[in-house]
This record gives C-alpha cells, structure tokens and sequence, in this order.
C-alpha cells in the first residue's frame, strides 16, 4: 500500500476474534467502507486469522490489520508474528469452494472467492498478506424496515441488483445502525410495532449526519387521516401496498435524484461564495524556506481548501511542518478541513508542543467530534541536529533518496479513528545529495517503480522535484502538494 489509512494491532487468540470484527464494524462508517466491502474485510480477516490459529507451525500471538490505497484500489493486509508459511499461497490458488454443502475445510476456499487477487511476503519481523478489494459498486444504498418478513423477501427481490441493501424487520435495528453508518435513502412500512414510521423518520432526523436523509413510506393505510399525517411529516413520497416493482423503481430514480441535485445545488452555492470572498491565488506556486542545515522547498497547486502545510519553529528552535490532505469532496469535507487546520494552528500556539503530544490531542479531538471527513496528516520534524522524525498518519509513502530511492513504509493510518493511538515513526538524517519527498495523493497515488527509483537517484535534487512535481500533470482534479527537503550545509 501507499497510503495507510488505517492500522491496527491486536493479541491474535480466538477469544479475541470477536472483538477484531466488532473494531472493523465500528470503523467502517468512518473510513467509507460499504456494506459489501466490510462484509468481505471480515470474513477474510475471521477465516484467515482462524487458519493460522489452527495450522500455523510456531502460532501467531500478535496481529496487525492494515487497510489503504495503492493505484487507485483499496487493500487489505494481515500481519502476523508467527512462522512463515510460503505453502499457503499455493494452497490459496489452488482452493475451490466444494459443489455440496459441507461443515469445514472451507476457510482458504471462502477467502480467494472473496478476494482472489492477494499477495504473501515473509519479511525480517512478520509475515503479510495483501487482498486487493474489489471496485467499489457505484450502486445507491438503501435501508429497507419492515415487519413482514415476506413484504422483506419481496422487495429484496426487487432492488438487490441495482441498490446495495441494509434489511432490517425492527426499527429499533434500524436505527441503531444508522448511528453509526451512511445510507442514500430509507424504504419503510409505515405502522410497526415499537416504533411507527413516522417516529422513525423523527428519530432518524435527529441524527446529524440524516438530517436530509430521503424517506419514502410503504403503508396500505390509505385513510384520509394517514395520509394528512404522512404529507405533513414531509416525506419524499409515500406508496401504497401492493408495491408494483416497475412504479417503485421509478420512485426511487426520482426521488434520489431530486435530492442529489438540491444538495449538488446547496454545496455549489456556498463554495460560489467562499470562491468569491477567498484571495485570489495562484494555479501553482513554489516557495523555500531554511530550516537550520536544511532547505525546504514546497510546490503547491492549491484549491479552496483540501491540501495545506504548516510549520512553526518550536521552543527548543526544532522545527515542525505539517502536511496535510482531506479525504473526502465537497463543501462538508472543506469546511472539515478548514476546522482541523484551525485547530493545528492553535495547538501550535504552545512553543512546548512535541509532535507526540499533538498528535494525540488532534486523535482525541477527531475521535470525540466524529466528523464526517477525515484528515490525513504528515507530521515533520525536525531537531536541531538536523534529524528528521516522520509521523505519517494517512498520507501516501515519503521518498528518501541518497545512493537509493525507498519509499519509507511506517505509518500510523488515520487519526481519530481509536480513543488511544498506536503511535509509529520514523527517524532519519539527510546527507549531502540527498533528499526526502513527501507529497499529497493529488501528486502520486502508488509508490515508484525501481527503474523510475533508480532514475531519481543520477538526477540533481532540484531535478528530482521537479519529475515528480511534472511527473502526472494531467492529475488536475485534486489538489496537489510537494515537500522536498534537502541538505543545504
């Protein structure tokens, strides 16, 4: 992977399994992952870590699940402390799921049908393996409630191949899982026991990520006095039962694309007026700064918002830079960004602050608030040695460049996504002639090849920015960030 953003390590025992899958529900919602996809993570995850529970020579004790980007696909990795166990790859290949239902054996078979593109590699201190995820649907994601378990049979027989589905029989369920993650629209009976449909839908509006979260009601009550309560509650529609497969359909393409126009329209009008209030400011600029026996220089294509850079000198005159980038589009994932750099720029207002301490507190902030968009960070550091301390949290894979080019691999995933962090770094010294790049993944989106590696190492550290600042130029549609630092003597 290039670009971690989530990582995770836990005690490997079977009692713990439970637990591995319970983090990885919690986390979903935070990360984007759909219902499919989640769905495959922990199956693997629970089938793979059971085998080499029951088949490993010298057991695991420790595991860590890695989750990110590499080429513009999503990866999942298990790594583990145990022996190696180089068979498993062929036994993987070669592992068919059996014609006739059986009760074991099953576990290698149910993970190369789920994810059958992987990779195994025994390294110095573990062993990973790697499944590449499969495209992520573009189909819509519907919350279908109802009581009737046929009425449940019926309309999952009409929309499960062309929306992704959530089933639920009680609201309450419903509800629950809306908590904590993201749907396009819910299809709901209208009067359920517990909770009715229209208390449902108050419920749901409560939560501040559904606020606008399109209802269609079901109901074969079509009283006059039903139907005065369903138009005053200010539902997108309302179809009465028996549904007809072509009508609902045609519903929800109406009432889904209704409402992506008006929240299309609301977000354009507000980034209209940040664009005409915000300074003007340049397609692409170029700045260096010294930072003790270092020079740094920063190439940026900026928007809006999305990528920004800080850096502040600290109280024992070390440096601190930060990169960061904004997962997510539009003006909820701008305005996130723009909260999250007022914050850092606050945390900095302590001349005492270590990168340690801001990374925890910025973890905590993130954890409790729950925002909707994540910010992906690289904490640099520089000590007046002139030792440089990376602390990379979601940003893609930094370039260290002297006799060789290597992408430096520690990385810490996401912050906010646990109440503590595992906190990872790396630390290394710049020589004369050599350079460490970090960039943005408007830049770069997987790591070089050795030959493109080997090409940086004959060019000037000036010529190294500029290929990799030239290198995709056609790459307009996010923004863009280059750090290159190098040894000015």
């Amino acid at each position: 992977m290039n670009q971690i953003l989530f990582q995770r390590q836990f005690d490997l025992s079977y009692e713990n399994l439970a637990h591995i899958r319970q983090t990885l529900d919690e986390r979903a919602s935070l990360l984007h992952l759909s219902p499919d996809q989640l769905q495959g993570i922990k199956l693997v995850c629970s089938e793979y870590c059971t085998n080499l529970l029951d088949h490993q020579e010298v057991t695991a004790t420790r595991c860590t699940l890695s989750y990110g980007k590499f080429s513009g696909q999503y990866r999942f990795a298990i790594h583990d402390n145990g022996s190696p166990w180089p068979e498993q790859t062929q036994y993987l290949s070669e592992a068919e799921l059996p014609d006739l239902p059986c009760e074991s054996g099953m576990g290698l078979a149910i993970i190369k049908a789920t994810f059958p593109e992987f990779s195994y590699q025994i390294l110095p201190d573990h062993n990973k393996i790697e499944f590449t995820l499969p495209l992520s649907s573009s189909r819509k994601h519907l919350v279908i409630v109802d009581d009737s378990l046929s009425q449940l049979t019926m309309l999952t027989h009409y929309l499960d191949k062309n929306y992704q589905l959530s089933i639920f029989s009680q609201a309450d369920d419903a509800l629950k899982w809306l908590e904590a993650n993201h749907c396009d629209l819910v299809l709901t009976d209208l009067w359920m026991p517990n909770i009715n449909g229209l208390e449902f839908r108050q419920q749901v509006g409560e939560l501040r990520h559904h606020r606008l979260l399109p209802f269609i009601f079901l109901s074969g009550d079509t009283s006059a006095e039903t139907i005065t309560a369903v138009t005053l509650s200010g539902i997108d529609d309302f179809l009465t039962k028996p549904i007809n497969k072509r009508h609902l359909l045609q519903v929800l393409d109406r009432v889904l694309n209704r409402h992506h126009h008006l929240q299309q329209a609301f977000e354009d009008n507000l980034l209209q007026q940040l664009e005409n209030t915000a300074p003007p400011r340049d397609e692409h600029r170029t700045t260096s700064i010294t930072v003790g026996k270092l020079n740094v220089q920063i190439s940026q294509q900026p928007q809006i918002s999305g990528d920004f850079f800080i850096n502040q000198t600290l109280a024992d005159k070390s440096e601190i830079m930060i990169l960061g980038d904004l997962m997510g589009h539009g003006i909820v994932a701008k305005a996130n960004g723009g909260i999250c750099y007022g914050l850092l720029q606050g945390l900095l207002l302590n001349p005492d602050q270590t990168p340690k301490q801001l990374c925890k507190q910025l973890n905590q902030y993130l954890y409790h608030t729950l925002p909707s968009s994540l910010v992906c960070l690289l904490v640099i550091h520089i000590s007046m040695e002139n030792t440089v301390t990376l602390y990379n949290a979601g940003m893609p894979k930094p370039i260290i460049c002297e006799s060789t080019c290597q992408h430096i691999d520690e990385s810490m995933g996401l912050l906010g996504l646990f109440d503590t962090l595992q906190m990872e770094s790396s630390q290394l010294t710049i020589r004369p002639n050599g350079s460490l790049h970090s960039y943005s993944d408007g830049l770069l989106d997987s790591v070089l090849p050795e030959q493109e590696r080997q090409n940086l190492v004959r060019m000037s550290i000036t010529e190294r920015h500029q290929y990799l600042w030239q290198r995709s130029p056609e790459n307009n549609a996010d923004d863009r960030t280059l750090i290159t630092l190098s040894y000015s003597g």
